[in-house]
């Protein structure tokens, strides 16, 4: 809370250090690799004096030193005591250090092939794929010899060389110069997203229960406390509302990312409901963020078209190297804010949203476009200040709504060769990378691959999306620990209290869909409700529309999950918009065939083909499914059959069983004119156990869609005596809950119905 100079005087000596101590913010905490900045001084007047309680990794100073490698990450306490007038409070901080990397020696170099055509001399790669002692892949710098330009003026190959840093090693690239390189044109996706409120879920579900608990709390949130940088940067009133918190404080350097999360999620609600309320609250952001950006250049003196929550300052230190925590990801809440601009204009027909974005566009090639390729690749490299986010997907999709080429090139400023080389070669480097850093990249080649045609950006989306969902996922579906990628199939040693990323689980569902629209297979849906049921549902404080969100999903025996309503984190952006998501993926279609890809209670008007869809559960039973159909023409109802299927399905068209049923790519296929019908779809749902990829004793308990996590206060790994086989015959399903089992006394849930209760979603089986 932000006082004035009256409300000062009147405070006690104890209310200012209070006051004092709830305005400290000292960064992200949950992944320290830098020294921090602990203030000495509170706003207010508090003097504050810090101790470590753990000196040997971060100081009373705040200078951190990394644990050596294979020591582990660290958790330590800040104690910050605020002093005032004689009044004391005192204030502590977890901080997680991270270990340092391990320095491992290069034992071979993967080589590479580069296409050309006659005349031209490519860009060669500033990276190549290496191959580590340890047996894992990562990539390292290379410079390549020179080549004479006459090498280009003719067709054939040749190779050449190149020094790999950090190896006495050599690179070699073969250069392949043919006559023309064929140009790929633009790609169309298969299948299709349906608009607006033609699918609108049902309110009873625990979907639509969480999209109206949403729905409560945007409706609640202050549109001018949402203004408050952005027009404070602009030197602008800020018409008396309280300042933004936590990652969007004034003092914090990625204030403004929240805003843009939150112009989306009302986009998103608006799309959903075409509720009158959000598009006034829209039609008002984007009208007073207009005139911020107005402002930034003409009175502040900014480039025209600039549009952010603090001044150029950030973007010009980027370019200089600075590194976190001076500055924090300029280009990062850059993409929210353009994000949710173009969600603005694309879901709620907001016409100045767009000519903002687009001014903004200019800013933005007039800035990178004047920078040399080494320059972009030594920002982008920068941990965490050169996070960019989507910015190559925002560009993308302005380029295809404005048809200005400029924003094309700027988009494949962001190419980033580290991750797409090798994603390109099918070579998994995914080990020890930021997880949500690199997985709005990968959604922006895949739009790169839309709107240019480039199949190299099809192939690192398609690799990437497989190397993580095989290799690289909690049983929830979630990714990632202390927000980093583990090497392939590292699960078991990695179950702590930051595991699963909210926000990376938000971007692999976004990519999912985006791969399905591309190639609709299954598997992709598989993966989609695996992560939409038990990750994202599960992120949402279910007791009350505060807004609260889990940053991480906690793995750790024991855990609870902690939701943040007023820290503003990233999982908190994407958690604004999440509960807004749900129906996207239930039904996609193409010209003739409906998709139902998830089993959610819903209704669909799909008005191009006259049909009229309800899905529908049985009361009590999550096994069958019921649609009812009003139409009158012909179509295809295709039924993703999920992997969790324990039997053949059943399925009845108006009460009479159906023989001889169709399949395709592992949907159920059924094909007619449809009038007034009713199908019921059952689905046999059976316990099943998921085993740790490094470690089979290590299981995670399921029914149907659902992970199930034991409820107990045990700080242990709980372990069972039983076998597999033993296990699931001693586990009771409670006839009054079907989503409730009991094994020796202790009760088993959905994740998603905890709350405040400490649970275990993996657990130890002894034989």
């Amino acid at each position: 809370m932000e006082l004035g100079q009256n409300a000062v005087r009147s405070a006690s000596a104890k209310e200012i250090t209070e006051l004092d101590g709830n305005r400290i913010y000292l960064g992200n905490l949950n992944t320290v690799e830098a020294d921090l900045k602990l203030p000495l001084k509170g706003k207010y007047g508090s003097s504050i004096q810090w101790e470590s309680k753990e000196t040997l990794f971060i100081s009373h100073t705040g200078k951190v030193t990394r644990p050596t490698f294979g020591v582990g990450n660290r958790k330590v306490d800040l104690v910050a005591t605020l002093t005032y007038e004689g009044e004391v409070t005192r204030k502590t901080f977890e901080a997680t250090v991270l270990q340092e990397e391990y320095k491992a020696k290069i034992v071979a170099v993967n080589p590479l092939t580069v296409g050309t055509k006659v005349g031209e001399q490519p860009e060669l790669p500033t990276v190549v794929i290496v191959k580590n002692d340890t047996g894992s892949y990562t990539v390292s710098q290379v410079s390549w010899d020179p080549v004479l330009e006459e090498a280009y003026q003719q067709t054939g190959a040749f190779s050449i060389q190149g020094k790999v840093e950090g190896s006495s090693l050599k690179a070699l690239a073969t250069i392949v110069v043919v006559d023309e390189v064929e140009k790929i044109a633009a790609q169309a996706k298969r299948v299709k997203e349906f608009k607006g409120h033609d699918v609108r879920l049902e309110k009873e579900s625990e979907f639509g229960a969480a999209m109206d608990r949403f729905l409560q709390y945007v409706r609640s949130l202050d549109d001018d406390q949402m203004l408050y940088n952005f027009r404070a940067a602009a030197g602008g009133d800020t018409k008396g509302a309280q300042p933004m918190t936590g990652w969007d404080a004034p003092e914090c350097n990625l204030k403004g990312h929240t805003t843009g999360h939150y112009l989306s999620a009302l986009a998103l609600a608006y799309n959903a409901t075409e509720e009158s309320g959000l598009l006034k609250k829209i039609q008002y952001m984007v009208a007073e963020l207009g005139k911020c950006q107005t402002a930034l250049s003409e009175q502040m003196g900014y480039g025209e078209g600039f549009l952010s929550a603090y001044s150029e300052e950030q973007f010009d230190l980027l370019e200089q190297y600075t590194t976190y925590p001076d500055i924090w990801a300029p280009y990062y809440t850059l993409h929210k804010i353009m994000a949710g601009l173009l969600d603005c204009y694309q879901l709620a027909g907001q016409r100045e949203a767009l000519d903002i974005c687009d001014k903004l566009g200019h800013w933005l090639h007039n800035r990178l476009s004047r920078l040399s390729r080494e320059q972009l690749h030594k920002m982008w490299s920068l941990y965490i200040a050169g996070e960019f986010g989507g910015m190559n997907e925002v560009l993308a999709k302005l380029y295809a709504i404005t048809g200005n080429e400029n924003y094309l090139m700027t988009a494949k400023y962001f190419d980033n060769e580290k991750l797409f080389l090798p994603m390109k070669e099918n070579v998994d480097t995914l080990g020890n990378m930021h997880a949500n850093q690199h997985i709005p990249q990968v959604i922006g080649a895949l739009k790169l691959f839309e709107v240019a045609g480039d199949e190299a950006y099809f192939h690192i989306a398609e690799n990437f999306w497989n190397m993580v969902t095989q290799s690289h996922i909690y049983s929830i579906g979630g990714t990632g620990e202390t927000e980093m990628f583990r090497e392939p199939d590292a699960i078991a040693g990695f179950l702590t209290d930051k595991t699963a990323e909210t926000c990376a689980s938000y971007n692999m569902l976004k990519l999912t869909k985006e791969l399905f629209q591309f190639n609709p297979r299954k598997t992709y849906m598989d993966y989609y409700e695996k992560a939409l049921y038990n990750h994202i549902l599960a992120s949402e404080n279910s007791q009350k529309a505060d807004g609260g969100s889990t940053y991480f999903m906690p793995l750790a025996p024991g855990s609870v999950k902690k939701f943040d309503t007023h820290e503003n984190t990233c999982c908190h952006g994407t958690g604004l918009e999440n509960h807004f998501k749900y129906q996207e993926a239930i039904y996609l279609h193409d010209e003739h065939r409906l998709y139902v890809n998830l089993y959610i209670p819903s209704r669909l008007d799909w008005s191009e083909q006259g049909i009229s869809l309800m899905q529908n559960r049985d009361p009590g039973s999550l096994e069958t499914i019921r649609f009812y159909i009003e139409g009158g023409a012909e179509a295809t109802l295709m039924f993703r059959i999920p992997d969790w299927a324990s039997e053949p399905v059943q399925v009845k068209v108006n009460g009479e069983p159906c023989r001889d049923l169709e399949y395709e790519h592992g949907y159920l296929k059924l094909c007619r004119i449809w009038k007034r019908d009713e199908i019921e779809l059952t689905l046999p749902c059976s316990l099943r156990l998921v085993s740790a990829p490094d470690d089979h004793t290590l299981k995670s308990l399921a029914y149907g869609p659902y992970v199930l996590a034991a409820m107990s206060g045990e700080q242990d790994c709980i372990s069972w005596p039983y076998s597999e086989q033993e296990l699931l015959e001693q586990t009771i399903q409670q006839k009054d809950n079907p989503l409730m089992f009991i094994l020796d006394g202790v009760k088993f849930v959905p994740l998603y119905q905890i709350q405040n209760e400490r649970y275990h979603v993996y657990f130890k089986l002894a034989r």
